[in-house]
């Protein structure tokens, strides 16, 4: 079932209980574009506590005035009719409620995002948003200087939106967003990472393109150097990797698995991808052939090579490790062990009993 269409019962059902629902935000700006959109935001007079009563919910924002429901298999952000009393840290709201759709679309950031829809998909549009989506403009409700001291992350959501939709962003919020671009400090890492890789992966540059006309990075460096590193048209899976080969220290945002997979294709680059690079970091290179592909490197050839070394897991040697390390002690072990591992696969040594203990012959730390 089409999204909207169920937004469009859920919303007919709440009017039968005796109140109003609209949809609202984003899901009724792609409908006018033509966007396919699954994320539909529903916006209501109905209390918390008779929502709760009437339909199956999740409490994900009731501090918000906000719960989400499952409707038809569906599930619907729903929030009653609110406004911002104040912020804090230039980022969380105090919300109260009110009993008009008006002032609910008032507290939102653009407005093309807000636009609203009742059961016969009829657009209320307080704030010209219609004009603003007919001239493909992004431009905040009221003054943006407010706006966006209100809440920093307003500025990197004009960015994005100017991306996904190629749209321009209004002169008088372009400039807001130039004075104000030092609150985006204020943001945490995570939350500007959420915003940077979608507009690096857009569709369209916009947003990139003026954060590197305006230098609006300046007052977050790491993210102005994850930018230097990358550039337009990268997905999340190459943003890490590519910021660490460049700066080779780890990133703003970054997890435990992507901190070992830096350190693997740390090593197969500094080796140019040898054999036993390639041998000891075979995750790396099943996992990370989009960056590798950045690199001129053919994941597909690496793949192929890796198929073809005599031993794919360190089992598969002719002599056990055990075997390998009998005649030497402390931390010459490990040396011994990788040391014909690199020469197995490297071809420089047959995967051969007798081949393997004559190499080993080679140290001199034996007992």
């Amino acid at each position: 079932m089409d999204y909207i269409d169920s937004g469009i019962k859920l919303i007919s059902k709440i009017k039968s209980l005796g109140y109003d629902a609209y949809l609202i935000g984003g899901c009724v700006r792609d409908y006018l574009l033509d966007i396919p959109s699954n994320d539909i935001d529903i916006t209501t007079s109905m209390p918390l506590d008779k929502i709760k009563e009437n339909f199956k919910y999740k409490d994900n924002g009731s501090s918000y005035l906000s719960v989400t429901i499952n409707y038809l298999g569906i599930n619907f952000e729903i929030t009653h009719f609110r406004k911002d009393v104040s912020y804090s840290d230039h980022r969380h709201p105090i919300v109260e409620e009110v009993d008009n759709l008006f002032d609910d679309t008032s507290r939102r950031d653009f407005t093309i995002n807000a636009l609203a829809f009742d059961v016969d998909k009829k657009i209320i549009d307080y704030h010209n948003g219609i004009d603003d989506l007919k001239n493909k403009l992004i431009r905040t409700i009221g003054n943006p200087d407010v706006r966006f001291e209100e809440d920093a992350l307003r500025i990197l959501r004009a960015l994005y939106f100017s991306s996904k939709l190629n749209f321009s962003i209004e002169e008088s919020t372009l400039k807001s967003i130039r004075n104000k671009s030092y609150l985006l400090s204020e943001l945490s890492n995570e939350r500007i990472f959420d915003y940077f890789s979608r507009l690096v992966s857009s569709k369209y540059s916009n947003g990139i393109d003026y954060i590197k006309k305006y230098d609006l990075f300046r007052y977050v460096p790491d993210f102005k150097d994850w930018l230097n590193a990358t550039g337009f048209g990268y997905s999340n899976e190459e943003l890490v990797y590519a910021y660490y080969l460049k700066y080779r220290k780890y990133p703003p945002v970054i997890s435990a698995k992507e901190k070992k997979l830096c350190l693997s294709l740390a090593n197969l680059v500094d080796n140019k991808f040898d054999n036993y690079s390639l041998y000891k970091n075979k995750e790396c290179v099943y996992k990370l052939t989009k960056i590798i592909e950045r690199l001129n490197i053919n994941p597909r050839l690496l793949k192929e090579r890796i198929m073809n070394m005599p031993i794919y897991d360190d089992s598969e040697l002719a002599v056990s490790k055990l075997e390998i390390t009998s005649s030497f002690e402390g931390e010459i072990k490990s040396v011994v062990v990788n040391e014909v591992i690199r020469a197995v696969v490297s071809f420089a040594i047959p995967n051969e009993r007798e081949a393997i203990f004559k190499f080993i012959k080679g140290f001199n730390h034996a007992k």
